[in-house]
């Protein structure tokens, strides 16, 4: 029905294509291609993230036995430029690549594919600022060929744009074959030992998956051994010395790096403030819970992927490699293995730590953690091994949470749209941004009281919009938005 819908289409028209997790989206992408391919036309397809290409580029090569090429930024000059010719001059048939890949010349464009457009990795938000989805949109539109966007989690723009006829709205609700939806549980931490984050009932939970052969997913988006570190005498924390953000500390290279600004120094043997050795480590990353599962599974091998652990050139498609072929039992990583990907001998998805954005001050947040949690989620059960999903939380009766458990990704979009229609935000409303970036956050809020003064003074201001105030968004960053209904 929804290929049909689509090739249906004479022109321009962009459709959603709102699918569970393991639906079979990419199949759908598969066979529209089809007949525009046998036209002789040119497909671009755009994935959020590098790591996702490999693995997509093999899929439609076993499918269409034509040219495919790939663009992102992991490329050299060289092989930059061979892709951007190859497109130009109608040799590559496909182009699989990230967001920069939507301004690739095409001679022949006949397709455009966005697979999860809700995915922040879309947008930059530094340099030349865009948002690769509605640039999309609007290509379609100007070449006059089909958009698609694909996603199990749409955002709340795309939703609202399908509702409203805007889009045409279509929808995968079940798995193919004899997949099911996995079972769903929350484990409330409050009270219990954790054990680099893991509680007791976890570690019994990945033991039973593990002796039953299968492999087990942990998400922590959290990446080095911990995020602070603190003097156990005086409580001094280490503070960047570029920014004010806590330094995240990493134990392998013996490093302090600020994820912020990028700046590093070598971990410090002594309290700045008070002159101790106590130094200790605050909280739990990706690196300390590696080396305490390598302790409690040692009969079983971890690996763990984020943006730490695959920097090298290839190191990511290694280590997905040694997944499909069994060689990990234990998968530990960010947000990097949350998207996309096909397990499908993982049967347990545990979300370590959800507490630390469901108390966000952005207006997006609990989206954003909506769409992590049914992404991560999807990863467990894909084949026809049922799935397990548990989630680790202090608050197990948060609103969110229940939501997401209970009644699942569309029942929080329909509340939350209606939330943002009564708050008067996006997607019934637009919004101004000032934003204002420095090292020292009392500066930065100083320069945008300034600014919403000055603003507050001009004639913009009126019935029709309000100014929302000052939003610390990631210190030393702050914001200052303006919204109104033009």
């Amino acid at each position: 029905m929804a290929v049909a819908t689509i090739n249906a289409n004479d022109g321009f028209a962009c459709a959603l294509l709102e699918g569970i997790t393991g639906s079979g989206k990419t199949e759908v992408y598969l066979n529209v291609l089809e007949p525009v391919l046998a036209r002789g036309e040119q497909a671009l397809i755009l994935v959020p993230e590098i790591g996702l290409t490999p693995q997509t580029i093999r899929r439609f090569e076993r499918r269409f036995h034509v040219p495919v090429t790939v663009m992102h930024s992991g490329l050299n000059d060289n092989d930059r430029l061979k892709a951007w010719l190859a497109a130009r001059e109608n040799q590559a048939a496909i182009v699989i690549g990230t967001r920069s890949a939507l301004f690739t010349p095409m001679a022949n464009l006949g397709i455009i594919i966005i697979d999860e457009e809700h995915d922040p990795s879309y947008k930059q938000q530094d340099s030349f600022r865009y948002h690769a989805r509605d640039l999309a949109v609007m290509r379609g539109h100007e070449e006059k060929v089909p958009v698609i966007l694909g996603s199990a989690t749409p955002s709340l723009e795309s939703l609202h744009n399908a509702k409203t006829g805007k889009y045409q709205y279509l929808k995968l609700t079940q798995r193919p074959g004899n997949a099911v939806t996995a079972r769903q549980g929350i484990l409330d931490i409050k009270g219990h030992y954790l054990d680099a984050g893991l509680s007791a009932p976890l570690i019994a939970e990945m033991r039973q998956h593990l002796q039953q052969g299968n492999q087990v997913m942990l998400f922590l988006n959290r990446r080095g051994y911990a995020p602070a570190m603190m003097c156990h005498e005086c409580g001094w924390l280490a503070n960047c010395q570029r920014c004010d953000a806590y330094y995240t500390l990493h134990q392998q290279q013996q490093e302090l790096r600020c994820h912020h600004c990028g700046h590093q120094k070598p971990v410090p043997h002594q309290c700045h403030d008070c002159g101790s050795t106590q130094l200790i480590s605050v909280g739990v990353g990706t690196e300390q819970l590696e080396s305490q599962l390598g302790e409690l599974f040692p009969e079983y091998k971890t690996v763990r992927i984020d943006r730490d652990n695959t920097r090298r050139k290839g190191s990511l498609e290694t280590y997905l490699n040694g997944i499909e072929k069994g060689e990990y039992q234990i998968l530990l990583g960010t947000q990097m293995l949350a998207k996309g990907h096909h397990f499908p001998n993982v049967t347990l998805v545990a979300l370590v730590d959800v507490d630390g954005a469901l108390f966000s001050n952005d207006f997006r947040a609990p989206e954003r953690l909506a769409q992590l949690m049914v992404q991560v989620a999807g990863r467990a059960g894909r084949a026809s091994k049922p799935g397990t999903v548990l989630l680790q939380t202090h608050h197990p009766e948060h609103s969110l949470i229940q939501s997401l458990v209970h009644k699942g990704y569309q029942a929080f979009a329909e509340s939350a749209l209606t939330e943002r229609r009564q708050a008067w935000l996006p997607p019934y409303t637009f919004l101004s941004l000032f934003r204002a970036e420095g090292h020292e956050e009392n500066s930065v809020q100083q320069f945008l009281q300034q600014v919403r003064q000055t603003l507050a003074a001009s004639p913009i201001q009126h019935d029709e919009s309000h100014i929302m105030g000052l939003c610390p968004q990631r210190w030393p960053n702050a914001r200052a938005v303006i919204a109104g209904n033009y």
